[in-house]
């Protein structure tokens, strides 16, 4: 086989890449009507606070939707007082905004905004900002371009609605979800209603005031290694 031939082969397998993809939420079971304590009116708790700067640190990309971007205005970044020290790194941000127009503020880091014809303020102008386009709803070209432009791994935190299209068209390397319940058996009903989907593999166990639930290839060969089978 030529050069050439072994060059063009090289290309497009890369374009049909896509990234290491991590699910990760939180919840609380619907019946558990007196929680904890919850951390400024979040879900979360603070050990899983910090589990999840550990995570942002060591990915390429963190991921969530138009929706949740408008509303929650996330900063979507590894914070010190989160973490317990300072970051390493920080992820690049990727906003799957759809048709929904979305207010892009500069940042220290590239932002990644995929829509499919929304007014996305910002982009034009900033140099930090890229435009990616997205058919539909399908993903799967958005993920190869993030891929080209050096995207290996994507944490994916939401909304619901992006969720469900990750898992619906299958883009899930490994799933970690926080739920805020009374025992593991509502956990993991909890999650699995919430979701859509059954997991053969799932696994919970208690962990701060609630449970971590984890299923996907990842879990079961270390974390460590499905990242570095993504690089």
């Amino acid at each position: 086989m030529s050069y050439a031939c072994i060059t063009c082969c090289l290309i497009l397998v890369t374009a049909m890449l896509c990234p290491f993809i991590h699910i990760n939420f939180a919840m609380q079971d619907a019946t558990l009507l007196q929680p904890l304590s919850l951390d400024a009116g979040n879900v979360s708790c603070g050990a899983d606070w910090q589990r999840v700067h550990r995570l942002r640190e060591r990915y390429d990309a963190i991921a969530v939707g138009g929706r949740t971007w408008n509303l929650d205005q996330p900063r979507l970044t590894v914070r010190a007082e989160r973490l317990g020290r300072e970051p390493k790194r920080q992820p690049v941000r990727v906003i799957f905004a759809g048709s929904q127009p979305c207010a892009i503020q500069p940042a220290s880091v590239q932002t990644f905004v995929i829509g499919n014809g929304g007014f996305f303020e910002g982009c034009d102008h900033a140099s930090d900002t890229v435009s990616l386009p997205m058919q539909g709803h399908d993903l799967r070209q958005p993920l190869q371009a993030l891929y080209r432009h050096g995207v290996r791994s994507l944490l994916v935190e939401g909304g619901r609605t992006l969720l469900h299209s990750f898992f619906r068209q299958g883009f899930a390397d490994v799933v970690t979800v926080f739920v805020r319940a009374s025992s593991v058996d509502s956990a993991v009903q909890a999650a699995c209603a919430e979701l859509g989907v059954t997991f053969a593999d799932l696994r919970a166990k208690p962990f701060g005031e609630g449970f971590l639930l984890e299923a996907g290839r990842a879990h079961a060969h270390g974390l460590r290694e499905g990242l570095e089978q993504a690089s």
